[in-house]
């Protein structure tokens, strides 16, 4: 990018300093104009520790733009973090330092879109089944935001991510239902946005799924080599898995009616609960939406 289009106001408010003087700032400046960022970086990185320029709101706001580049250039990875965060914590050192918010209109969309790449990132990094990265990253794109503006109202965003982190844990499980570890995951995180968001169908679901799915997967490790107490033991776990199912359900039932996952996984739940007639009622009600999306 070019610094006559990028950061017009540093180049005006500062060219008798660039013209002036031979010093770290001034080859960043110089380097940075002509796009050779890589010299541009290494002269900057000795400009804010020059007690000339380290106090200077424009040398910081160099300095970010500067890193915001390297940054978009860069191949995703811990390489490239490094550089955001550095970029990002030097855009947020010029808003400090420049009181009278000359560099404010230039700092503030730059910020802006490293905030975004955050969140981008971690919503990448949860399609790729990578939680751990997918935390560290969300949890910096709320801190970033923060930063820029301490009033922002989160949770929307917190509740999007946790659902989403949810069902990386729920198919995590799902590949090795031996392992129970990711199911405590799930129900954890879910639980949490239930906490945020009472009225959330996502989770509703989610966990009644969560639990009714341990219960038959119990069900199903019932083999020939099972003696009738061990039989009635790993029915007693299942129902009780179940039971933990129903009040999610139907909490999701009762938000929206005409779900038919719900009827469906209702069904489910009562038969797997051995209430034939609880499950025939949703079954028919499943059939009823079926015929009405027929006509």
């Amino acid at each position: 990018m070019n610094i006559l289009g990028s950061i017009g106001t540093l180049l005006l408010g500062l060219a008798s300093l660039v013209a002036g003087a031979q010093d770290p700032y001034a080859d960043a400046f110089t380097s940075y104009g002509k796009g050779e960022l890589a010299l541009a970086r290494g002269h900057i990185d000795l400009a804010v520790t020059d007690a000339r320029t380290a106090k200077d709101a424009g040398v910081w706001l160099l300095r970010g733009f500067i890193y915001k580049d390297v940054f978009k250039g860069m191949a995703p990875g811990p390489e490239a973090d490094v550089v955001r965060d550095e970029a990002v914590a030097s855009l947020h050192t010029c808003m400090q330092l420049d009181v009278a918010g000359k560099y404010r209109k230039d700092a503030v969309p730059a910020f802006e879109f490293l905030t975004r790449t955050y969140y981008n990132d971690a919503a990448r990094a949860l399609n790729q089944m990578d939680a751990p990265r997918a935390q560290q990253l969300f949890a910096k794109y709320k801190e970033a935001q923060l930063r820029l503006e301490p009033r922002t109202d989160l949770k929307p965003r917190d509740i999007e991510f946790q659902n989403a982190l949810g069902t990386v844990y729920t198919k995590r499980y799902a590949q090795d239902r031996r392992d129970t570890t990711w199911y405590y995951k799930a129900e954890a995180v879910y639980l949490r946005v239930l906490e945020l968001d009472p009225a959330n169908y996502g989770a509703q679901y989610n966990l009644a799924t969560l639990h009714y799915n341990r219960g038959v997967y119990n069900i199903q490790q019932i083999s020939p080599e099972n003696d009738i107490p061990s039989i009635q033991d790993i029915q007693r776990v299942s129902r009780h898995f179940f039971q933990k199912a129903l009040p999610f359900m139907l909490k999701a039932h009762d938000m929206n009616p005409r779900r038919k996952e719900t009827l469906l996984g209702l069904e489910g739940i009562y038969y797997s609960l051995q209430d034939q007639e609880k499950s025939d009622h949703y079954r028919k009600l499943y059939d009823a939406l079926e015929a009405e999306d027929e006509r």
